[in-house]
């Protein structure tokens, strides 16, 4: 079975993963707002991490390439129509801690926006010390090990409407940084 992601080996380099962590632990705009987490029927939120927030503008001298990168791949393989900007847009830190075990519960991304979605999902690796737990796994008619996110440094690209979650995190402190690609209403 063909999957819906995309992975890069070794997009960034641990300083390049030191540089952006310690950018946004400086930098960040604020920490999530509730209304964007994931809630199953009962209203309990699937999420349960600390999510730091920075707007794009502040953060494009580490993202640009690896945005063009993503852009090219939506062109040539899926031709979503996306927004050309994320200017006005912002990226999530998600940080995992195992004194919480904190996990994200089977979701997709999505936005509260009548006349938007969210296309793609990008995750960074950013983990500065190795950890224990938080498998990312998609479900596309069975569920899978996205292998390709365990490495620090290493990107995956996927369909955000597909589902996913992360595993409680059981030792150390999993980061990973999401960048959303928005488009008008899929029709």
């Amino acid at each position: 079975m063909k999957y819906k992601y995309w992975s890069w080996e070794n997009y960034f380099t641990k300083k390049d993963i030191k540089n952006i962590n310690n950018f946004i632990d400086n930098n960040f705009n604020c920490y999530e707002d509730p209304i964007y987490i994931a809630t199953d029927k009962t209203n309990k939120n699937k999420k349960n991490v600390l999510v730091k927030c920075i707007s794009y503008n502040k953060i494009k001298k580490y993202l640009k390439n690896l945005l063009e990168t993503c852009l090219y791949v939506n062109k040539k393989n899926f031709g979503y129509d996306l927004f050309n900007s994320l200017e006005n847009g912002y990226c999530n830190l998600n940080i995992y801690s195992a004194d919480k075990l904190q996990s994200y519960d089977w979701h997709i991304d999505a936005v509260p926006h009548p006349y938007e979605d969210i296309k793609f999902t990008i995750l960074i690796n950013l983990s500065m010390n190795p950890y224990e737990g938080g498998k990312f796994k998609i479900f596309d008619q069975y569920e899978k090990d996205v292998n390709e996110l365990d490495k620090p440094g290493n990107v995956i690209m996927f369909k955000s409407y597909l589902n996913h979650k992360v595993t409680p995190i059981i030792k150390g402190e999993r980061r990973t940084l999401a960048i959303f690609l928005n488009g008008p209403n899929f029709k």
